[in-house]
């Protein structure tokens, strides 16, 4: 590791200043009206990137390799390179509720923009019995009210609830490091959501899924330069020839677009030197790797549908994965 290169106070996504993290995590057995018992074991993850009561913009962009899953506002993102909505993990088949939960979340805090949604769809299909819309706009709001800059939880929580990574009991899993440029200290934090190189048909759609925020100032050519170079690097940990949906998306901070009154005619960005983005991403993929093994490590046995157990990674497969991931 680079001796600039330390991890962040909390090691999460939320060391970035004004970041704020929380999830809803769903554990239900019933029996449906054919009968038939039914076993959930889901949930959301959201990440609001700034004070969502702001009118605000911030420079996005993205990167989706092998993309199976359903992911709402990121054509708009790609496009006009700015976020202004929360971002949020969940299971497909609630990907709709959560669009309209982001929406009236918008509508309470009296937004005229946060638009479009920001929802990614994992698939958590091997533990969960999917197809339900399980997840009341109250409860998502919930979560968006009680988001917090604390360390974000890991393992099986939120949309990492049902999920299934390398085998094991996958889920969430986040990490951060500080990178020094010019005497000053800027922060880049990863959030994952692990369901990626299971290899069987039973699995579900595997999924590698980062969210990457940063107080660095960079431009959009500069995000799409480290996304796409973190979207690649990812890749690299599925299976070879696999077909796992690899997502990363990145925001930075660091140049906030007030969008009050409509905004300014004519804003001012800062932005550092490209020689700095390898530093970025050497950092970028450092905290993602560290992320994969925090969501192994710190995830529990969860038991689901059809009785499947995952459990969590023995100690030597996780110091295995470690030591080839440096």
């Amino acid at each position: 590791m680079d001796k600039e290169i330390v991890r962040g106070k909390k090691n999460s996504l939320t060391d970035v200043p004004g970041v704020k993290a929380g999830h809803l995590t769903v554990h239900e057995d019933f029996v449906d009206e054919s009968g038939r018992p039914v076993s959930t074991r889901t949930g959301l993850t959201a990440i609001l990137p700034y004070a969502m009561d702001k009118e605000m913009r911030l420079f996005a962009g993205g990167a989706v390799l092998a993309g199976k899953g359903e992911m709402t506002g990121y054509e708009v993102m790609d496009d006009f390179c700015y976020l202004n909505s929360p971002v949020v993990i969940a299971n497909s088949c609630n990907v709709g509720a959560v669009y309209d939960a982001i929406l009236s979340y918008g509508f309470v805090l009296k937004r005229e923009e946060v638009w479009p949604p920001l929802v990614i769809g994992v698939d958590d299909s091997y533990l969960n019995d999917m197809p339900r819309r399980l997840f009341k706009e109250e409860e998502i709001l919930a979560v968006f009210r009680d988001a917090s800059d604390g360390p974000v939880q890991e393992g099986a929580v939120g949309a990492g609830y049902g999920l299934r990574a390398l085998g094991w009991k996958g889920g969430i899993g986040s990490s951060s490091r500080i990178l020094v440029v010019a005497g000053r200290e800027f922060v880049l934090g990863v959030l994952g959501a692990f369901n990626h190189n299971n290899g069987d048909l039973t699995s579900g759609g595997d999924s590698l899924t980062l969210i990457v925020g940063t107080d660095i100032p960079v431009l959009p050519n500069q995000i799409q330069r480290v996304v796409k170079s973190l979207a690649a690097e990812c890749s690299s940990w599925t299976a070879p020839g696999g077909t796992d949906t690899v997502s990363c998306l990145m925001f930075s901070t660091a140049n906030p677009m007030s969008m009050e009154n409509e905004g300014p005619r004519v804003f001012s960005y800062k932005m550092i030197d490209d020689s700095f983005l390898s530093r970025m991403i050497e950092a970028g993929a450092e905290a993602a790797g560290e992320a994969v093994t925090n969501s192994l490590g710190k995830a529990s046995p969860v038991q689901g549908k059809l009785g499947r157990v995952l459990r969590t990674i023995p100690d030597s497969e996780l110091a295995k994965i470690k030591q080839r991931r440096g």
